[in-house]
């Protein structure tokens, strides 16, 4: 038995505050991306932007920013939602240059967040407030 991966139950549950948005070349799906809604009562007012991937046959097409634009535009008209936030490995430039042009700003970076092999990769964390999205 696989494991699911999350924006599978995402699709499944069906819930508001956790949606998966997909872009498509006829009925080829392309890239993805989600929000998922912070679940503790004190963090409902945040929701994070998850599993961002477009297929490298379609990148440099903006594909990557348009599914981010719509997500945030539908995260900011759910009630209470006032920041998105999202993590990204720090040296994978062209992401975070595409986060930057959104309007995310670093907050922080974790040092050696993953290892592979003998190989530690830092963690970028970013973050936009609704009222700083245009």
């Amino acid at each position: 038995m696989n494991p699911k991966f999350i924006f599978e139950t995402f699709i499944e549950n069906g819930s508001p505050d956790h949606v998966m948005f997909g872009a498509f070349d006829e009925e080829q799906l392309i890239g993805i991306t989600g929000f998922n809604r912070m679940a503790r009562q004190r963090a409902m007012h945040r929701g994070e932007l998850v599993q961002v991937y477009v297929d490298s046959n379609y990148r440099g097409q903006n594909i990557g920013e348009k599914l981010i634009r719509g997500v945030l535009n539908y995260a900011f008209t759910l009630d209470g939602i006032e920041q998105v936030q999202l993590s990204v490995i720090a040296d994978n430039r062209a992401a975070i240059q595409l986060y930057e042009k959104v309007g995310f700003k670093t907050f922080g970076v974790q040092p050696r967040y993953f290892k592979a092999g003998d190989t530690y990769m830092d963690q970028q964390f970013m973050q936009l407030f609704k009222s700083d999205y245009s």
